[in-house]
């Protein structure tokens, strides 16, 4: 293959498009309304956070910093997040200051574009493995969405860890 073609298809492969612009409409401030069950036979608790995403890499990707509170002690995270035009889905990653851990994931979605499906991964502390996750993202509007995370509960049956409500700050 000539160097010419060679570039032209790494160009387009770079090249950010549709589902990059969709991310790119959440950079801004965010207040955050978060319930989290580590019990599933007791009330989720809640909590607020805030957060502070940027774009990078002129518009590929976008990083989330959140700072607030979880299960009584301070709470900060950051995660990048990405789209993939080789693989043809989303990319993510997501660190904080409850693990030394870093949490991947992969995603679609629907014909919308206003869901995107996660599955992923993340360091379990309880067994020492790598637990399986789902998560789902739903762009509501311009100024809210939510994200929602599954696992397997202390029955091994799929249960809502964690959701999130964020509300764009005006």
């Amino acid at each position: 293959m000539d160097p010419k073609a060679m570039e032209e298809m790494m160009m387009k492969a770079a090249a950010p498009g549709p589902p990059h612009q969709r991310l790119q409409k959440l950079a801004g401030e965010w207040n955050a309304t978060v319930e989290s069950t580590m019990d599933p036979s007791q009330p989720p608790q809640k909590t607020t956070s805030v957060a502070v995403i940027t774009t990078l890499m002129d518009g590929r990707y976008v990083q989330e910093v959140s700072t607030g509170e979880m299960m009584g002690r301070p709470f900060s995270g950051m995660g990048i997040t990405g789209y993939d035009n080789l693989r043809k889905k989303y990319v993510s990653m997501w660190i904080d200051n409850f693990g030394t851990g870093i949490m991947t994931s992969e995603g679609t979605s629907d014909a919308s574009g206003n869901v995107i499906n996660w599955t992923g991964e993340s360091p379990d502390p309880m067994s020492g493995k790598m637990a399986k996750f789902r998560m789902v993202t739903r762009f509501l509007s311009d100024d809210k969405h939510t994200f929602g995370m599954f696992g397997a509960g202390p029955d091994g049956k799929e249960t809502k860890m964690m959701e999130i409500t964020y509300e764009r700050k005006m």
